[in-house]
């Protein structure tokens, strides 16, 4: 239970040090003021999230990059999903691949010429549909690198885009961070924040 929650960070892909050496520093910035920061899967190094727990309370799930291994740094110990409560809202979240065998998949989906990172969150959410906990009112998901907000059935799918940037994706979308806000009734709206 996050009870007294009003504004959480949430960010994903950070690819450290694999892709980025370190956090940029406008994220650290850009998360002062979250009551709690959600991770949403690769990390790489856990080592980051001791700088995100100086600000807020911070949770982070699985990625779905098992090679970490062989690179000595891994998030692989963290677990595939979370649940919290905040007030009335059951935020769920998850990397968003599952299974091995489905973050092949989507990685087959953003390659060629049909490739496109909204049919990749489109294939995610309709994983997650099936997957998430029959009480969740919001879903945390990564994976894409692409940013999405969509609501099914009252349950909105929030995905905040990638901290760091992946050349093979080709996406015009900036590095960002997402937010969620909650509200005095209960109600939840997001946001998104360039890096």
């Amino acid at each position: 239970m996050l009870d007294g929650c009003k504004r959480i960070g949430v960010l994903a892909d950070t690819h450290i040090p694999h892709r980025m050496k370190e956090m940029p520093p406008r994220v650290y910035e850009l998360l002062r003021g979250s009551d709690v920061i959600l991770h949403a899967g690769d990390l790489e190094s856990t080592e980051i999230l001791a700088p995100l727990r100086a600000i807020a309370p911070t949770f982070a799930v699985r990625g779905n990059l098992h090679w970490q291994f062989s690179t000595g740094t891994h998030d692989q110990d963290l677990p595939v999903a979370l649940t919290f409560r905040v007030g009335r809202q059951i935020i769920w979240m998850t990397h968003g691949h599952m299974r091995f065998a489905y973050s092949v998949v989507d990685k087959v989906m953003g390659i060629g010429e049909q490739r496109s990172l909204a049919r990749v969150n489109k294939a995610l959410i309709a994983r997650l549909q099936r997957l998430k906990p029959n009480t969740a009112t919001v879903v945390v998901f990564g994976h894409s690198h692409l940013s999405c907000a969509t609501t099914i059935d009252g349950v909105l799918y929030f995905n905040p885009g990638a901290v760091t940037s992946s050349a093979s994706h080709k996406s015009k979308e900036p590095s960002r961070v997402g937010f969620l806000n909650v509200d005095d009734d209960g109600g939840i709206t997001h946001e998104w924040r360039d890096i």
